[in-house]
């Protein structure tokens, strides 16, 4: 079940398997409902708005949300592992402790994202947008982040162990505490603090 909540403070309840006629009809919005603890593996739903969504616990492992609105949601621990999320906009979006392992985010935006704490571990970030983005402690562990812009990001205590790292831009990143054994290049906040 999904609740609606409009600003009338009425409250509309729709299930999944209306969202998805919906959806297969054409609509694309679904900004501001609540799917938390929805059960989503797998679907495959490109170019769906769920702006300011909340999306706590939900399960979206293996989702094809390519070019999704995802800006503001709350995903809080929620499950994305395995998801095509290339060009998905997540910024300013709630990812703590969520699970993004092996999800590609290819040219995403997430920046001014809150991302503590999550796992990202052997994910594809590749020329995405991470400005700003609260980054502290999260498992980035192989992860692929060449050409990704993390000017501002706070990667305190982050785990980058065999991540590469080649043309991402660092300049004013906090890297205080962050695990780098076997990142490519080996030393990026002096190989990047050119940029």
């Amino acid at each position: 079940m999904v609740n609606v909540n409009p600003m009338d403070s009425q409250s509309i309840v729709i299930t999944m398997a209306e969202v998805l006629d919906l959806y297969a009809s054409g609509r694309r919005d679904f900004s501001r409902l609540d799917f938390h603890e929805a059960w989503m593996p797998g679907l495959v739903l490109p170019g769906i708005d769920l702006t300011q969504a909340d999306l706590r616990h939900a399960n979206l492992s293996d989702a094809v949300l390519v070019g999704a609105r995802l800006g503001g949601c709350n995903l809080w621990r929620a499950s994305l592992a395995g998801a095509n999320l290339a060009a998905v906009n997540l910024a300013r979006a709630v990812l703590i402790r969520a699970d993004l392992s092996r999800a590609d985010l290819n040219q995403a935006t997430l920046s001014y994202g809150d991302l503590r704490l999550a796992t990202l571990h052997q994910v594809i970030l590749r020329e995405a947008d991470l400005r700003h983005a609260n980054l502290s402690y999260t498992d980035l562990r192989g992860a692929d982040l060449r050409g990704a812009n993390l000017r501002g990001a706070d990667l305190t205590g982050a785990n980058l162990r065999g991540a590469s790292l080649s043309t991402a831009g660092l300049e004013g990143a906090c890297l205080d505490r962050v695990w780098l054994d076997g990142a490519e290049p080996p030393y990026p906040e002096l190989s990047s603090a050119a940029r």
